[in-house]
């Protein structure tokens, strides 16, 4: 991305400085009305010979404003271009407090970001979660400064452990249409960094708009018996986080415990002419991952197109 030069700023401050001298300087008292009673000798005689010689010295102009810098120098918003697929333009917003945001998030080195300042620690965000640059995210802490990941290639981002392999770093690394989302290549093109980007009534999950705001972040968010799923509270506190934690032949899936032992992670791990959905292998190839994988108006229901 080009920073454009803002060269206009550095001659506006030109200006800036001279009208700053025109208002500032001292006004000289007309001849008829002053009074040498009004002033020390020294300061009327210096006027005196101010106004008589016009070679005398005069007060130095204001200096102009410093230049701004680093992040300073750059625009309160900067648009990002839509990408090779379309989509809309994504906007970055610049700060300098939590207040110059909008809901849901925080100002961060200079930037609007998702998720608010609401914790100084792990303990303030309750179970399943943990702080991370002084917001709550989804999921216990797996890994930090003095905490090692347990698969020494994966890799320690915001306090979990991530694959450093995959099918992709960036979006380019996908096919049209697709984007890249936790070394996965997933439907739908990239239209979002943040709720802000995405139209009323919608929030940004895994970089797409999708309908309904969001609720909250974590479970200790939302109130009575329910948890937070993907920006939403839903009915039913948390059973689980992993499948360990089921009992039995059951496995954890959005943070309850179906019955059933799990029999795949992905697509994959399944035969051949079948599909991966919620730890299950479903018979019939895949035909969707979200909406906007069907068309006709359809929506995608367990990785098939109906409706």
């Amino acid at each position: 991305m080009r920073v454009a030069t803002w060269g206009g700023v550095l001659a506006a401050t030109g200006l800036v400085g001279w009208a700053a001298y025109m208002t500032a300087r001292p006004t000289a008292p007309s001849m008829t009305s002053r009074s040498h009673d009004d002033a020390p000798s020294s300061v009327t005689d210096k006027t005196e010979r101010q106004e008589l010689d016009p070679d005398a010295p005069r007060p130095e102009p204001a200096p102009p404003p410093p230049k701004p810098e680093g992040l300073d120098a750059l625009p309160k918003e900067i648009r990002l271009p839509p990408g090779p697929d379309g989509g809309p333009e994504i906007v970055l917003t610049r700060c300098d407090r939590n207040e110059d945001c909008s809901g849901w998030e925080r100002c961060n080195a200079g930037f609007c970001v998702d998720g608010t300042n609401n914790c100084k620690s792990d303990a303030d965000c309750g179970d399943n979660a943990r702080c991370e640059q002084s917001t709550c995210l989804p999921g216990e802490r797996t890994c930090g400064p003095d905490t090692q990941c347990d698969n020494p290639d994966d890799l320690c981002m915001f306090g979990a452990c991530v694959a450093s392999a995959g099918e992709c770093m960036f979006d380019p690394d996908c096919g049209k249409d697709t984007r890249c989302v936790f070394g996965k290549c997933v439907e739908g093109s990239r239209d979002c960094l943040r709720d802000a980007d995405c139209a009323a009534g919608k929030r940004c999950l895994f970089n797409k708009c999708t309908e309904g705001t969001r609720e909250c972040m974590v479970d200790l968010e939302c109130r009575g018996e329910s948890r937070c799923e993907f920006g939403r509270c839903v009915v039913g506190t948390r059973e689980c986080a992993v499948d360990t934690e089921c009992e039995g032949e059951a496995r954890c899936e959005f943070g309850r415990c179906l019955a059933g032992n799990r029999h795949c992670w992905k697509d994959g791990d399944c035969p051949h002419g079948s599909r991966c959905e919620v730890g299950a292998c479903l018979t019939g190839d895949r035909e969707c991952s979200i909406d906007s994988g069907c068309t006709g108006g359809k929506r995608c229901q367990l990785g098939r197109c109906a409706g």
